[in-house]
């Protein structure tokens, strides 16, 4: 059964097509029009992740704490800062092909040319996926195994990058209307063992944290190289069983839209014209009699 569905899943997944517009547009309309709210949001959301970026390179709203040597210089060793890095960029990419869909492409609607041919698309529709499954992550991970209270304080970054860029992708992930692919998932596993692989070569060439410590997270501590290799290997799993909890997130929400806003609105289409032709036809047979020679007109007074 997991056989069957798992080949269902990519069989589904390699027959379909998807087109330049599916970029453009909200899940949750008909037409093929790029809609001004879903413009505004998107670049709402941009805005909101350099914001974000921006008070986490320069600790705007962290609390007041020992800074160490090399400091600021440090800030990218962090798989917290990788997510956040790629949610920025994806952000940025998303609203300026939401806007070239408004104003350049929209010739290419009846044309739908698929998406393989635009690099451009490509690279948003990765980062996004990498994007939305690491923000999950590094959520859940900060606060169930990294997170301790004595050592790192709740303060507007700390939320910024471990709670809202969460949210923010969740929401995206229920608007957006391009799909998410399981097969997406060597894109996202390949990160997980490139940091992996990073924190270990980190460590060997004397590389510390912010806090002058040797391992960057507690988990991943390389001076116990067995440990490390096995938490990088569930690690790695977990990217996994994310990934597919993400893409059937996106699944119910094409269910969701098929099953609510499209049947509904073509059950409405065909009672209109059911309508319509029943009316047509008292119509026209009104006028038939109403024009038959043969017609007998009863008048009751």
């Amino acid at each position: 059964m997991v056989t069957k569905l798992w080949n269902s899943c990519f069989h589904g997944l390699s027959s379909q097509q998807v087109y330049r517009h599916n970029f453009y547009l909200c899940q949750w309309q008909r037409d093929q029009d790029v809609g001004i709210l879903y413009l505004i949001y998107r670049w709402l959301s941009a805005i909101l992740f350099l914001a974000v970026l921006s008070c986490s390179l320069l600790d705007i709203g962290r609390s007041d704490e020992p800074r160490y040597e090399h400091h600021y210089a440090k800030w990218w060793i962090y798989l917290t800062h990788w997510g956040l890095m790629a949610c920025a960029i994806q952000a940025w990419l998303g609203a300026w092909i939401v806007t070239q869909g408004m104003m350049v492409d929209r010739d290419d609607y009846g044309n739908q040319r698929q998406v393989k041919k635009s690099w451009f698309h490509r690279a948003y529709w990765i980062l996004y996926t990498i994007a939305t499954v690491y923000s999950f992550i590094i959520t859940i991970c900060y606060w169930s195994v990294v997170h301790n209270p004595e050592i790192n304080k709740i303060d507007a970054v700390n939320l910024m990058v471990h709670v809202f860029n969460s949210i923010i992708m969740l929401i995206d992930l229920t608007i957006v209307g391009h799909p998410i692919k399981l097969s997406h998932v060597t894109w996202t596993m390949g990160i997980g063992l490139v940091y992996s692989i990073f924190t270990a070569i980190y460590f060997l060439l004397g590389g510390t944290t912010r806090k002058n410590t040797a391992s960057i997270y507690p988990l991943l501590d390389w001076s116990k190289p067995g440990k490390s290799i096995v938490v990088s290997a569930a690690g790695i799993l977990f990217v996994f069983v994310v990934h597919f909890l993400v893409y059937c997130m996106y699944r119910l929400r094409v269910c969701i839209f098929t099953n609510v806003c499209v049947r509904h609105h073509d059950d409405k289409d065909k009672n209109r014209s059911g309508m319509s032709r029943t009316i047509s036809s008292l119509e026209r047979g009104q006028k038939e009699n109403f024009l038959s020679s043969t017609a007998v007109v009863e008048l009751k007074i």
